[in-house]
């Protein structure tokens, strides 16, 4: 069996493993992950609401309404494959029921009542060109680290003017959200696939939208590292909800590597298939020689 035919019947385990749905994701997230269904709801809503104002957030699976931030992954779940009339029905009740529950959304303004609720994402370039109002540094070529607050059922990315009104210095605002994400990262699940015998490489997709994020969580790659059994491992993260691994010195890397890029291309949520390298100490990049090494 190849390596991605292993890693996709690994995919396969994680996924009843820690109950994920990225496969099912893969078949039927298109119009929710390129935007067309936000589209839909837009309109919707426009006439439910005339003169709404409507917000469209990085992530095309949620629309703000306002204040309110409403998240469409369930929606779209519980509406495709209907028909158009019974779609527009089930779309309808939904904002009803979205708009009756609504209430004003959380203060912002104080950094104390909001910094609980700080987390780390990373996003790509491109999204940072579409939604230029976000606070962020760069982490890497093709990944930059932004801050979000979470919140049940969805999450709300922090800006420039949000970080102003906070008055904090921005370092800070990271190390709380890595911190805040470290706190939860104990917990998450990462999945050890065998090759005769031996750790080949792990596969972390904790189900919380945050599976990328921990690159910048040292403590959860040291758990890592230590399962797959090796001083060096490199990493991929090519969506959001898929954190790749495997000792950097793997015979199956260069297949690995190649996965890597399959997965950016056809999963949702896609990020990046530039590889990393975590040592116990620091994450960096692959080098020339390290990238080519790995088949790039």
């Amino acid at each position: 069996m190849s390596v991605g035919s292993i890693l996709r019947a690994g995919c396969l385990m994680a996924l009843i493993c820690v109950g994920a749905a990225v496969l099912a994701g893969a078949a039927w997230g298109d119009a929710l992950t390129d935007g067309r269904f936000r589209a839909e709801v837009a309109v919707l809503i426009q006439g439910l609401r005339p003169g709404a104002k409507i917000l469209l957030e990085a992530d095309p699976a949620q629309i703000s309404v306002g204040t309110k931030t409403i998240d469409l992954t369930n929606l779209y779940q519980r509406v495709d494959g209907l028909s158009e009339t019974e779609r527009r029905r089930e779309v309808e009740e939904f904002l009803g029921v979205a708009f009756a529950k609504a209430v004003p959304a959380p203060d912002t303004g104080d950094f104390a009542a909001i910094r609980s609720r700080l987390r780390p994402q990373l996003v790509p370039n491109e999204i940072l060109q579409q939604y230029k109002m976000l606070a962020h540094r760069r982490f890497s070529e093709t990944l930059h680290v932004v801050y979000v607050l979470d919140e049940p059922n969805r999450y709300q990315y922090v800006t420039r003017e949000m970080l102003a009104g906070w008055q904090v210095d921005p370092a800070l605002v990271e190390t709380t959200a890595v911190a805040n994400l470290a706190a939860t990262s104990a917990d998450a699940p990462f999945e050890l696939v065998l090759g005769d015998g031996a750790p080949l490489f792990a596969m972390a997709d904790p189900g919380d939208d945050f599976a990328i994020a921990r690159l910048l969580v040292p403590s959860y790659l040291d758990e890592i590292r230590t399962a797959l059994k090796t001083d060096s491992i490199t990493l991929a993260g090519p969506t959001r909800n898929l954190l790749l691994a495997w000792p950097s010195g793997s015979p199956a890397r260069r297949d690995l590597a190649a996965e890597a890029t399959r997965y950016l291309r056809t999963g949702p949520y896609g990020r990046s298939d530039e590889l990393f390298c975590f040592d116990g100490h620091q994450v960096r990049p692959l080098n020339t020689t390290e990238r080519a090494d790995h088949g790039r």
